[in-house]
């Protein structure tokens, strides 16, 4: 059984979502957190691993207001590194403030990558090519180095 305990950002169940394979979050890890915050930007989550938990901390408004997060990216990081979680966020500013904090952080793509891995999904490099193609923003760069990954 996987180790790994994640709270998740809206933009990742978003993409994940969009390709039909929100469910592998069950499959990869062992623990699935939404918060409150990401529970009312995504909508109804049908995931049965998914638990929910409201975030209420002062470090919010800081995280908000100050660094100018949004409310779900804010409430993953706190959640996270109250908790001692991985996180899920795609944002760079929200993980380049997540890594000052020393949490855990992956996003979509290491997600994807992680599901090839485990032969959850053919092909991390074709799920990723395929967001691209519904409008997410993904460098061609990082697109080239997925397909190297095996």
């Amino acid at each position: 059984m996987p180790k790994d305990k994640v709270v998740v950002d809206t933009s990742c169940l978003i993409a994940l979502e969009n390709l039909g394979i929100v469910d592998i979050l069950c499959d990869l890890y062992q623990e699935v957190i939404i918060t409150q915050g990401v529970l009312n930007e995504f909508g109804k989550i049908k995931l049965k691993c998914v638990k929910v938990r409201k975030v209420k901390e002062p470090i919010l408004k800081l995280l908000e207001q100050r660094l100018n997060l949004g409310r779900g990216e804010a409430e993953v990081i706190t959640f996270a590194f109250r908790n001692k979680y991985t996180a899920i966020i795609d944002d760079l500013t929200a993980r380049n403030v997540a890594e000052e904090l020393d949490i855990k952080v992956t996003g979509t793509i290491g997600i994807l990558l992680k599901a090839e891995k485990a032969g959850l999904i053919k092909s991390a490099y074709e799920k990723a090519t395929e967001l691209k193609e519904k409008g997410f923003y993904l460098p061609d760069a990082l697109l080239a180095k997925i397909k190297r990954f095996k």
